[in-house]
């Protein structure tokens, strides 16, 4: 498993860690690791850090057309104060 974690060959999926499959149990979704019962993975870790999807869900294209209007607009007044 060490082998295969140094090179690569072995990715981690969401809890299925090298120790996991090393020592074939999986975790109790009651516990932290060592931490003990009772103690879930955010009281001791924290909540996750939220995302924001507000440009996953708009197309490439209308995301590079909106990106264009805005160098625009940005650039006419750039061009006027240095001529």
């Amino acid at each position: 498993m060490e082998e295969q974690a140094s090179h690569g060959s072995f990715v981690a999926h969401g809890r299925q860690d090298v120790l996991i499959v090393a020592i074939g149990r999986p975790e109790h979704p009651g516990h932290v690791r060592v931490v003990g019962s009772g103690v879930t993975i955010k009281q001791y870790f924290g909540l996750a850090p939220s995302t924001s999807h507000t440009y996953s869900s708009m197309a490439l294209k209308d995301l590079e057309q909106l990106t264009q209007q805005i160098r625009d607009q940005l650039e006419e007044p750039i061009i006027e104060k240095v001529t």
